[in-house]
Parts: C-alpha cells; sequence; structure tokens
C-alpha cells in the first residue's frame, strides 16, 4: 500500500501542477486583453476630454455672440423708431392710397432714387406693399409704382402718435 500511494500521490501533484499552469497562462490572457482595453479607454478618454474642451470654447464663444447680438437688437430695439423721413414718407403713404414713387419724392423734397430706396426698405419691414402698373406704348400710358400702407406701418405709426 506505501508503494502505489506514493504514486498515486506523484500523478495527483503532476496533474494539478498541469492544471495550475493552464489555469495561469488563462489568467495571464485575460490579464493582458484587460491591459489592452484599459489603455483603449485611456486613449478614447483623452480624445473625449479634447472634444469637451473644444466644445466649451465653442459654447462660450456662442453665447459671447448672443449677447453681442443681444446687446445690438436691444440698442434697435430702443431707439424704436424710423428716422424721420422715413416716419414722413410712412404718414404720407398711409394718407394717400397708391401714391407713386415720383409724388412721395415731391412731397417730402428728395429725389425719386432716394424715395424709392425708402420705400423698398419700408416694405422689407413690412410696412408699407406696391403694386406695378405695365403701361403702353399703343395707349401712351407709362408703367408706374404705386404704394400703398400695410397694417404693421399703421401700428408703427398708431404707437408712436403719428397717425390722425
Amino acid at each position: 500500500m506505501g508503494l502505489f500511494d506514493g504514486i498515486e500521490k506523484l500523478i495527483t501533484e503532476h496533474g494539478s501542477a498541469a492544471i495550475l499552469k493552464e489555469r495561469i497562462a488563462l489568467v495571464k490572457e485575460q490579464y493582458a486583453a484587460l491591459e489592452k482595453k484599459l489603455s483603449e479607454s485611456e486613449l478614447r478618454a483623452k480624445g473625449l476630454e479634447s472634444d469637451k474642451e473644444r466644445f466649451e470654447l465653442e459654447n462660450f464663444r456662442l453665447k459671447e455672440k448672443i449677447k453681442e447680438l443681444e446687446e445690438q437688437l436691444s440698442a434697435d430695439q430702443g431707439a424704436g423708431r424710423l428716422e424721420e423721413l422715413r416716419e414722413k414718407i410712412l404718414i404720407l403713404v398711409s394718407q394717400h392710397e397708391n401714391i407713386t414713387d415720383a409724388q412721395v419724392a415731391r412731397a417730402v423734397s428728395i429725389s425719386e432714387q432716394l424715395a424709392t430706396f425708402h420705400l423698398k426698405e419700408l416694405e422689407k419691414m413690412e410696412f408699407v406693399h406696391c403694386s406695378y402698373t405695365m403701361g403702353s406704348d399703343w395707349t401712351g400710358e407709362r408703367s408706374r409704382t404705386e404704394w400703398y400702407i400695410m397694417q404693421p406701418g399703421r401700428s408703427y405709426l398708431v404707437s408712436h402718435g403719428l397717425l390722425q
């Protein structure tokens, strides 16, 4: 019995050592894989940190731009009034339906080109609108642009006490 016990003990220890060696190799592989994942994660984290800093800087710049635009808008609204010449033109258009560029120019003593410019600017603001009438060589009728006031224009005049 003693002889077989020694052989059995030797076989068991040798088998256990082989299994242990395999397990250690497996743990080393898993450890290497985890180290690789950690390295990749650290690189990705650095990239994300860089993106975060870039976005924060862009956010700061955009907030500054918004603040600047709000101040500009506030200043524009603070004035709240059109320049005097445009107010005169707006009043004139409100008093005379279908007035032409030439009639406006004569009434406020400016060139027809300048009158057209201011009327077009008022049209951009939707204070006035125009209709075009085509002329005819046959009848001798000239083409013309006629202007009329729109509701926002009336509203402006009323809110500033200019409509009577």
